[in-house]
């Protein structure tokens, strides 16, 4: 089946039809903002990722029911780091989310000093975007600047809880729908500890989370900020060369454009010029 970019309007991301049920939400900025997508397996609806910013994750949940019209089954959160879980807070209780074990133990250890550090910068920003949003003219900048603002505000507020996942796994597994299935397969220490990702065999397709990335940086050898560098160098880029190798076409990164094979060439040489010793 062509790729298909679908006519879905989101101030946030693109959307994209894989194959028949995989829809992949490829956002506007490669940094910081964050790719998702969600899987219709027949009698499962399943999210795979939400969204840094809280409202690009209610139009991911919009879309998702808009296109299959199904209700959400769970979601999967391929690893901690925040703009993958961040928007986990807008799913109802009721809807199970599942990482693996390490992302779950990691999440815990880091969230008074993320729930510090968002709360640090807010004040500044809600001041910068405040001034900001007096000479922007385009519509669609002004709703996100605003969007910002709510969420900045809802930060600040003493009440202000995210959500973890809620079930844990310590091995690859398959979801079998009536229509399609998905292959959740566990890869341990990596670009984080316990990354998974979501391999459709057949369709030859893989939802990579932040083991991929479209365009890689230098400075990240450098940065302060401990985002892009890997919990373990040498395992991500074994994985990116061994995904490379199976019959895959279609590789969803965690930041920027879908990839091909070539991409994940890139990405292995990357690390292994900058982080492997």
């Amino acid at each position: 089946m062509e790729i298909k970019k679908l006519d879905f309007d989101s101030i946030y991301f693109d959307l994209y039809q894989l194959d028949s049920g995989i829809y992949a939400a490829i956002s506007a900025e490669k940094l910081p903002s964050s790719n998702a997508g969600f899987f219709d397996l027949g009698n499962y609806l399943v999210i795979f990722d939400t969204i840094m910013d809280p409202y690009a994750t209610e139009d991911l949940i919009k879309a998702s029911k808009q296109f299959t019209n199904k209700e959400p089954s769970f979601v999967i959160n391929s690893h901690y780091h925040m703009d993958h879980l961040f928007g986990n807070r807008k799913f109802p209780i009721e809807i199970p989310i599942i990482s693996s074990a390490e992302t779950l133990s990691t999440y815990h250890k880091n969230l008074d000093d993320t729930l510090k550090r968002f709360r640090g910068i807010a004040t500044t920003e809600l001041k910068r975007i405040q001034e900001e949003i007096k000479k922007e003219t385009e519509p669609n900048k002004i709703l996100e600047m605003k969007n910002d603002i709510n969420t900045y505000n809802e930060i600040l507020d003493p009440n202000f809880k995210l959500r973890p996942p809620d079930f844990i796994i310590n091995d690859s597994f398959i979801i079998q729908g009536t229509e399609n299935k998905v292959q959740i397969n566990y890869i341990g220490d990596a670009h984080t500890p316990g990354d998974i990702v979501a391999y459709f065999e057949k369709v030859k397709i893989c939802f990579m989370g932040d083991l991929l990335f479209e365009e890689t940086d230098p400075n990240w050898a450098t940065t302060t900020d401990p985002a892009p560098v890997p919990t373990d160098a040498q395992k991500l880029h074994d994985v990116l060369i061994a995904y490379s190798e199976m019959d895959i076409e279609t590789y969803v990164p965690g930041h920027g454009k879908l990839c091909k094979k070539k991409i994940l060439q890139e990405n292995a040489k990357f690390y292994a010029k900058y982080f492997i010793k």
